[in-house]
C-alpha cells in the first residue's frame, strides 16, 4: 500500500530546497547551496520512504538510502554515491567550527555547488522514478 498525499507532501519540498539550492549558487552563495541541494535530496528520499509506509528517521542521507532498500526500493551504486556525497554537506557547510580556519563559507566553490545540485538532481529523479514504478 502507498501513501501519495504523505508523499506529495514530503516531495514537494523536495523540489523547493532544490530551487533554493539553485538561487544560492547563483547567488554565489556556495555552502548554503550545498546543504540546500542535501536537503532536496533528504527531503526526497523521506518522501518515498514516507510513501511506501516506511517512517524515516534521522538526517544521514546514506542510511536513509538503506532504508529505502531494506522496504522493497533498491538504491543503485551511483545514487548511493551521490548520497555520500551530499551528506558530507550536512553539518560543514553551516558551521564554521567544523573547519580548521575560516567561515564555512570560506571552505565552498562555485564547483562545489553545482556537483551537489547535479547529486540532488539524480536523487529527486531516483525518487520519482520509484515513485511512478510504485504507484501505478
Amino acid at each position: 500500500m502507498v501513501d501519495g498525499p504523505e508523499f506529495t507532501r514530503w516531495r514537494k519540498d523536495a523540489a523547493s530546497a532544490l530551487r533554493s539550492a539553485e538561487l544560492q549558487a547563483d547567488a554565489g552563495l556556495h555552502n548554503w547551496a550545498c546543504f540546500a541541494a542535501e536537503q532536496a535530496a533528504q527531503l526526497a528520499v523521506k518522501a518515498l520512504l514516507h510513501g511506501v509506509g516506511a517512517a524515516p528517521w534521522g538526517h544521514d542521507l546514506e542510511d536513509l538510502g538503506r532504508r529505502l532498500t531494506d522496504a522493497g526500493v533498491p538504491v543503485p551504486a551511483e545514487l548511493a554515491a551521490s548520497l555520500l556525497r551530499l551528506k558530507r554537506h550536512y553539518i560543514p557547510a553551516r558551521y564554521a567550527d567544523a573547519h580548521p580556519g575560516g567561515a564555512a563559507s570560506d571552505q565552498f566553490l562555485e564547483s562545489d555547488a553545482r556537483a551537489a545540485i547535479e547529486d540532488a538532481e539524480a536523487v529527486l529523479r531516483f525518487v520519482d522514478d520509484a515513485w511512478q514504478h510504485l504507484a501505478g
